[in-house]
């Protein structure tokens, strides 16, 4: 993970001999000389003073003296970090959760994924509020194995995905706005309303859905949002917008009532999972797959 010259020099340092440094490492005052010397003419500049008393360190030599333990202290680190990693890949499921990503079918699964791999391990680590979903495809296999959740047509090459069902387009508006006692809504009742939903070429589905509005509904505003996050369902209450949304969102915002809109378009809901995934992984979407079937 680094130049393990390091050693041989933060050793040298430490006891000001080359010899001393030498017998600490069980080789020859010679090697550890050679040592120095490659180090030396890698970096471009002199890292200790040498005397018949010994070695000291230049103010260069000493600058990387400290920054050298450090490097050393985070490579340590990171070896752990991937060993611990390897080692719980195997049995050790690690599923992201957040406001936006919750558990809403892998709790009824779960014990029947267990009759079929009893060795089998769940961690559930939280998923930060992301700036965007590209942020969120960088994490997955790193922090979390998957999560479960809408699935849009745009992030296919970035994630592996299992559908489990579909969710229906529903409407998100306010307590406040005028639609929000109907128990259902049709595509006549939000004419000329203002809709935010996702931008183009997020999801076929919706993209289906924006192509009807525009076409048989032109006075209807539509507003892009390039990601939902809770500040889109905020955004949507205090302007009294209407937002494009699904049912599994409706505990997201207590100040927005999710109502069914009469539609066709429907969109695939299930488990996001890394490109390449974990054995333990691997192991949860097969038994997750005889199950569903």
């Amino acid at each position: 993970m680094y130049n393990r010259q390091l050693d041989t020099f933060i050793k040298t340092a430490d006891l000001g001999s080359f010899g001393k440094a030498g017998e600490a490492l069980y080789i020859s005052s010679t090697a550890v000389i050679q040592q120095i010397n490659l180090l030396e003419n890698l970096c471009g500049f002199k890292l200790f003073v040498r005397s018949n008393h010994g070695v000291k360190l230049t103010p260069a030599g000493r600058s990387l003296y400290e920054d050298a333990k450090t490097l050393i202290h985070f490579s340590e680190d990171a070896i752990q970090k991937a060993r611990l990693l390897a080692e719980s890949s195997e049995s050790t499921l690690r599923i992201g959760t957040s406001l936006l990503y919750k558990c809403r079918m892998l709790p009824d699964l779960w014990p029947k994924v267990n009759e079929i791999q009893p060795d089998l391990k769940i961690e559930i680590r939280p998923m930060k509020e992301y700036e965007n979903r590209t942020t969120v495809f960088s994490r997955l296999g790193l922090d979390f194995d998957l999560f479960e959740g809408i699935y849009a047509s745009a992030w296919e090459g970035s994630c592996r995905f299992l559908e489990l069902a579909r969710t229906s387009v529903c409407c998100g508006v306010s307590r406040n706005h005028r639609l929000a006692k109907a128990s259902r809504l049709s595509m006549q009742d939000i004419r000329g309303e203002v809709l935010v939903m996702p931008i183009k070429g997020v999801s076929v589905e919706l993209d289906t859905f924006r192509e009807e509005i525009s076409r048989n509904y032109p006075s209807t505003r539509i507003i892009d949002s390039d990601y939902y996050g809770v500040d889109t369902f905020a955004l949507c209450e205090m302007n009294s917008y209407i937002l494009i949304t699904q049912p599994v969102y409706e505990d997201i915002h207590p100040n927005l009532i999710t109502i069914p809109l009469q539609t066709d378009v429907s969109m695939p809901y299930g488990l996001v999972y890394a490109k390449e995934p974990t054995a333990a992984a691997t192991k949860f979407i097969h038994a997750v797959q005889k199950i569903v079937k």
